[in-house]
């Protein structure tokens, strides 16, 4: 041991324990160097995380960057110092050196805590709430999610209880629309400076985005539901609730009704039996390839094809293709068709109708009746009411 240790460092001889009682001390300081030398490192791996999504990602310098510099600073010379302490055989300093980001620690866990367990038995390490209240702005708004936590803040700020709604990016500003409890309209939208992150609450501009969730209509059986910007225009069944269906960012996408009470808002989701009508989500020759591969979409099937009094459903009198998929209990028919001719692709349009297998007869005719009316392309720009 003795030669293993001169090896090691030329003033290692003169160092090591020359009693039992010594030799345990200095193994049970190095446990506690081991355990926290892995503690800093740990911390040392997290500061350079966070250090690097602020360099590259992060949008804000605030408290929190400050204390996971100082963690990692702190970590790094743990881990040098310690570890060459160790090396001479200095475990007294090698311990101090290893505790240096213990207290760091202490205080971002204990100013973050989620649990009531944990900030009871770490609050004495955490700091003030007033800590927290500064930040400097390194990049711009970018992000939906920022813009959304933005604004609800800015609405707690107020001493609103409306909450953010749909967050839409326009050239300098975001805005980002608010609802009630119940899914109504918000009282203010708020505004958010891309730039700056600055927060102002302004009146809903309901014709640049949707203020709060949208309330069913219901069909007299004649109205003609038109979007002539989408080139689609469609009757719905007799007391059927209408919404209009949209894509993720809130723009229309065409209709569809569901069967269930018309008070119920269009974006609550359920199970509820529909039919549509919608510019195509993807563009195929045939039956969609959707993002789970497993999911059984297939060509009609003959004996679905039989319920149809046609046996060939088509959509706005184009050629079509019809798929069906089935989930348990849940049937899906949708039938695409495409208004393009040669070499102009036109725009791809589905009808679709969602029902169950004890429903599907009585929804299939329903369903047959709603394609006859379904107009897209140039013929329902045309359209007048």
């Amino acid at each position: 041991m003795m030669k293993v240790g001169a090896l090691l460092c030329p003033e290692a001889k003169a160092r090591l324990p020359k009693t039992p009682l010594a030799w345990f001390v200095t193994c049970l300081l190095g446990l506690l160097v081991a355990v926290l030398f892995l503690g800093s490192l740990a911390s040392l791996s997290n500061g350079a995380s966070y250090l690097w999504y602020l360099a590259s990602k992060g949008t804000v310098f605030d408290t929190w960057s400050v204390l996971h510099i100082v963690s990692a600073v702190l970590a790094l010379i743990a881990v040098v110092g310690s570890g060459l302490a160790a090396w001479r055989l200095r475990m007294v300093a090698a311990l101090l050196f290893a505790a240096l980001p213990v207290p760091v620690t202490f205080v971002i866990e204990g100013s973050r805590c989620h649990t009531p367990d944990a900030c009871q038995a770490m609050g004495w390490a955490a700091l003030p709430p007033s800590a927290f209240g500064w930040q400097v702005r390194i990049r711009s708004v970018t992000d939906r999610n920022e813009a959304e936590r933005i604004a609800s803040s800015a609405l707690s700020q107020a001493n609103f209880k409306d909450g953010p709604f749909q967050a839409k990016r326009f050239d300098d500003h975001w805005i980002v629309s608010t609802i009630d409890a119940d899914g109504w309209p918000g009282a203010h939208a708020v505004r958010i400076d891309t730039r700056t992150a600055q927060t102002a609450l302004v009146p809903c501009p309901e014709d640049r985005i949707q203020c709060g969730m949208e309330r069913p209509t219901v069909s007299d059986g004649q109205h003609v539901y038109r979007n002539a910007q989408l080139g689609l225009s469609a009757v719905f069944p007799v007391s059927s609730a209408v919404c209009t269906a949209r894509s993720d960012d809130g723009e229309p996408r065409g209709f569809y009704a569901m069967v269930r009470a018309p008070g119920i808002p269009c974006e609550t989701l359920d199970q509820s039996r529909q039919m549509g009508v919608e510019v195509a989500r993807w563009r195929r020759n045939g039956c969609p390839v959707v993002e789970a591969p497993s999911v059984p979409w297939r060509p009609l099937s003959p004996e679905t094809s039989k319920l149809f009094r046609s046996q060939k459903p088509t959509l706005g009198g184009f050629p079509s293709v019809a798929c069906e998929l089935r989930e348990g209990d849940q049937v899906e028919i949708t039938v695409y068709a495409s208004t393009g001719s040669g070499s102009n692709p036109g725009a791809t349009y589905e009808g679709y109708v969602v029902t169950t297998t004890s429903r599907l007869v009585e929804d299939i005719r329903s369903f047959e009746l709603f394609l006859e009316n379904v107009t897209i392309g140039a013929a329902a720009r045309e359209q007048t009411d």
